[in-house]
């Protein structure tokens, strides 16, 4: 647990796979769910779609068989149609075998019509009153029967309204011919024969239909194996059935499908026997009353929808294996050069300051790398600074104290001096003597590296009284300095060398009287500092200004190393030092004579520098 929480790989690696795999995973529960859904909700609407259309195409195939039954009626009025033969065959005066005798071959004809109307028709069997007369004809063969024990469909009685038989085995009606005419699977449409205009039946007209012609509609229903369809009565008899179980007891939703009052629905069952959907539709007319049932298991109707979760899966699997690899490189990818920089760090730490973090990236962690070898380079650049300022101050307090000789001692006889010349009455003297002193005590004071520049401006005023009481009238100076620049700190010993220089290098050679002039300004608001120091004296050669140009050039140590004295490089030297670079200096001299110095330095607070 520490270490994940303290390592930046583990959490990257962490968030990117949570963010990649809660979301497919969540998108793959809801996207099955939906799918699952979907699929059951198309199916059912497929089924009832497909259960309407069969459901016409039965109604109009028992619509055609009934109709053809009321052949029977057909030429009521006539005394040959079967109509007229039935009433005077069931009169109660008729002689049964002379009514026969005479009329079987019409009875025959009619019933021959009757029969070759009807697709599918097995058998079709005549009953004039209960038992007097009954004929059956299939498949052209003609049986008649006289006073036969026959009574009205059982359960109907006397009941006007023709009804439906469910499948059954093809019976004889106590005329057996079954070396004629094989059994087989029918259901059978029985129409009562009326005497009108009363309701009085006075026979019964059965069709004995062979159940192929009703499979074969009812397996167009079917689109698999896994569906089971079925058509059962009221009586919970079934009449057709595809696919179906052989013991149809286990059919427990029967009992739900003929108590329900809609004409058509959907059930979702489950038990034991059978688990899925149950779809039926009712095929109610005069005389039948039907319900066509489809069955739908679970299995199968997910078979599409498990097949598509099977592929989502396992593209989603692969997905999820790739973004597991994607992540661990992004993640290593992402904290490899952070690990290198945290490598150049403890370097650092170490005390190796000599590091540089290779950078080939222009991202956030490229700018890091930069932004730390810059920070490298500018602590190296401080040390070296530091050391370098160090050993020139060194180097000129030594050449300080080499050229004194007990400096106490010495100023104090100065001092000494000074007042004797005051009582003797020149007080010239004095004011030169003071000079001295003032000077040798700002040399020898080297505690202090950083001085305000009215120090630095009093202590060339008093070399240059030094020298104007030398040259005389020969020399003058101008000051034109801006109160301003008086406050500004600024390295010790930095207008006394270039003052100095003019004397050693400009004014004994031109044979001119000497001009000086000084100068200083704050500008830029206060953000910087300008002194300009102007003579007119010989000037410099421009192969030699040139050399001089391009020493200033040259870097700190080159100029550490070449330095001798305390003049011009060793100036911009440790301008350089103190102001890192940002200090400038600028040396003119006009081909009549005259040199000018400008330096430009920065106002800001520098640190104290033994």
């Amino acid at each position: 647990m520490f270490a994940f929480a303290t390592s930046i790989n583990r959490k990257l690696m962490a968030l990117l796979l949570a963010v990649t795999i809660i979301p497919i995973t969540v998108s793959m529960i809801i996207s099955n769910y939906y799918i699952k859904d979907k699929v059951t909700q198309q199916s059912i609407h497929e089924n009832q779609n497909l259960l309407a259309l069969g459901k016409n195409n039965i109604l109009g195939y028992m619509d055609k068989v009934n109709e053809n039954s009321l052949d029977v009626y057909l030429n009521i009025n006539k005394s040959n149609s079967l109509y007229a033969l039935i009433e005077r065959g069931e009169s109660p005066n008729v002689n049964v075998p002379v009514f026969d005798e005479k009329n079987n071959l019409q009875i025959y004809s009619h019933m021959l019509n009757i029969y070759q109307s009807t697709n599918g028709i097995h058998q079709i069997q005549l009953q004039i009153g209960e038992g007097k007369l009954t004929y059956l004809m299939a498949r052209g063969f003609f049986r008649r029967g006289i006073n036969q024990p026959l009574e009205w469909p059982a359960g109907h009685g006397s009941d006007s309204k023709p009804f439906v038989e469910a499948t059954h085995t093809s019976a004889h009606y106590n005329l057996d011919w079954s070396h004629a005419v094989k059994e087989e699977s029918v259901f059978t449409l029985r129409r009562p024969i009326i005497r009108t205009p009363s309701d009085e039946v006075i026979g019964y007209l059965s069709m004995d239909v062979k159940s192929d012609e009703l499979n074969r509609i009812c397996r167009q229903l079917t689109m698999s194996s896994e569906e089971q369809l079925y058509i059962i009565d009221r009586s919970r008899n079934f009449v057709c059935s595809v696919n179906g179980k052989k013991d149809q007891s286990q059919l427990k939703w029967t009992d739900q499908v003929l108590a329900s009052k809609q004409e058509n629905g959907v059930i979702k069952w489950k038990d034991q026997s059978f688990s899925g959907i149950v779809i039926y539709d009712t095929l109610s007319t005069n005389y039948m009353d039907w319900v066509v049932v489809k069955q739908l298991p679970y299995s199968y109707l997910y078979e599409s929808a498990t097949a598509i979760r099977t592929i989502n899966t396992s593209v989603i699997a692969i997905f999820m294996v790739l973004a597991v690899i994607a992540s661990f490189l992004v993640s290593y990818q992402f904290t490899k050069p952070i690990k290198r920089l945290i490598g150049h760090i403890n370097q650092v730490q170490s005390g190796n300051f000599n590091v540089a973090v290779p950078v080939d990236r222009k991202d956030e962690i490229g700018i890091l790398a930069r932004r730390f070898n810059t920070m490298i380079q500018t602590i190296r650049d401080l040390i070296n600074s530091e050391y370098r300022l160090e050993i020139a101050n060194k180097t000129n307090q030594l050449r300080a104290m080499q050229a004194q000789i007990n400096p106490h001692f010495l100023y104090n006889a100065l001092q000494s001096i000074g007042t004797l010349a005051l009582h003797a009455g020149a007080p010239k003297v004095y004011t030169l003597i003071t000079s001295i002193a003032k000077m040798m005590r700002y040399n020898m004071n080297t505690s202090e590296s950083i001085v305000p520049f009215a120090m630095e401006l009093n202590h060339a005023k008093a070399y240059l009284e030094l020298q104007q009481q030398r040259f005389n009238e020969q020399l003058t100076v101008h000051y034109d300095i801006d109160p301003a620049s008086l406050s500004v700190q600024v390295p010790k010993m930095l207008l006394q060398p270039l003052v100095e220089n003019y004397f050693k290098h400009g004014y004994e050679t031109s044979g001119r009287n000497g001009v000086l002039r000084l100068f200083s300004e704050v500008t830029d608001g206060g953000s910087w500092l300008t002194i300009r120091i102007e003579d007119n004296g010989s000037g410099m050669d421009p192969d030699k200004l040139r050399e001089l140009r391009q020493l200033l050039f040259r870097s700190t140590g080159a100029l550490l190393e070449e330095q001798k004295s305390i003049g011009i490089s060793n100036v911009w030297m440790r301008l350089k030092l103190y102001y890192n670079e940002e200090a400038e200096m600028s040396i003119d001299s006009a081909p009549s004579g005259g040199f000018t110095v400008t330096l430009r330095i920065p106002v800001q607070e520098l640190e104290e520098r033994a």
